[in-house]
């Protein structure tokens, strides 16, 4: 990755957002995470990995508590409302009604192109259907 033409540039950034992602994704799933295994899949040292999560606590980036003893990150409650549920639940239905009308269109197209064929194609014979 060092050597990539294009992350060379915004390399710190980079290994930085991808750090938030894979935490986000963790804490998505897990309740209380251990901070070890977190400092493994962030690639970094326990006590680094320790330091980057105080630094989001401390910045208001994340609802956690760390418990040095047990070495756990627990996570704070997180409560959804329900607007906001409606809005998570409801935002692919545009593209999912979009696509839906493209099918349908498109059905309804092939039925015309198909029948103006028979169509033609019987009255040419002199027959009708």
């Amino acid at each position: 990755m060092i050597n990539d033409f294009f992350l060379v540039a915004c390399l710190e950034d980079f290994i930085e957002n991808a750090r938030m992602f894979i935490f986000e994704t963790f804490c998505r799933i897990h309740n209380c995470i251990s901070i070890n295994m977190l400092a493994d899949k962030l690639n970094m040292n326990p006590e680094d990995a320790e330091r980057w999560i105080v630094n989001l606590i401390r910045n208001a980036r994340l609802d956690a508590k760390i418990d040095s003893k047990l070495g756990h990150v627990v996570m704070g409650s997180q409560n959804v409302s329900p607007y906001q549920q409606v809005i998570e639940k409801t935002k692919n239905l545009i593209y999912r009604s979009q696509a839906l009308a493209s099918n349908i269109d498109k059905r309804e197209q092939s039925k015309n192109v198909s029948s103006k064929g028979q169509t033609q194609s019987n009255s040419m014979w002199g027959v009708d259907f």
